[in-house]
């Protein structure tokens, strides 16, 4: 494994912890607002993620879309549910509504497409 490869990968994962926090104190900011903004912690995953690494990879993007997941998840849990412990939340899951699984699912999408691989040596056409 390439070394350079590598150390994008840890920044990255690294970046996206720290995107994933602070989409999770959006999410609370906002609903003191009374907005529901269940997407912000997969795309703040997904924006530090590509913004640390610099160069995407099919790799660097399933990490970043499961990093969106749990983290869509973790702040669901802790900013918008009542469930004592993750895993009687996850069981819970089930019951929210449509609106919440789709937000979550488009976070998680919104990560996974940010850090992608792009092509950049196409050659513009006269």
């Amino acid at each position: 494994m390439n070394n350079v490869w590598l150390k994008g990968l840890i920044t990255g994962v690294l970046a996206g912890c720290v995107g994933g926090v602070i989409g999770g104190m959006l999410c609370k900011l906002l609903l003191s607002y009374a907005m529901y903004s269940g997407v912000m912690p997969g795309a703040a995953v997904g924006l530090a993620f590509s913004a640390a690494c610099k160069s995407g990879s099919w790799l660097h993007a399933g990490v970043s879309g499961g990093m969106g997941l749990i983290a869509g998840l973790l702040v669901q849990w802790l900013v918008y549910s009542n469930s004592p412990t993750f895993f009687e939340f996850l069981i819970d899951l089930p019951n929210f509504g449509f609106f919440v699984w789709v937000s979550i699912a488009a976070g998680a999408v919104l990560a996974f497409l940010l850090v992608r691989p792009r092509r950049t040596d196409l050659r513009p056409t006269d």
